[in-house]
């Protein structure tokens, strides 16, 4: 186990493997924290990471496995969109 002092600004310092690393840190209990080395996921990237995404994600690459690949007007499906 490891003893730190917490400094007058609420500041620890942590052993050099945390260095550069981003860490969550959870409060577990009243005098318990738990840190954890990770990764920070924007909340505008989050659903990327879901389930329900993953699963349309594959459906996609099965479909576009069994389709050909077409180019596309847009200036004519813009027309199209107007009418």
């Amino acid at each position: 186990m490891d003893v730190r002092k917490v400094s007058s600004k609420s500041q620890i310092t942590l052993p050099k493997e945390f260095a550069g690393k981003l860490v969550s840190i959870e409060r577990l209990s009243e005098g318990v924290l738990q840190i954890k080395t990770g990764e920070f996921i924007p909340d505008s990237e989050k659903i990327l990471h879901t389930e329900k995404f993953s699963k349309k994600l594959k459906e996609f690459d099965t479909w576009i496995k069994n389709h050909d690949l077409q180019e596309t007007d847009v200036d004519k499906m813009v027309q199209g969109n107007k009418s």
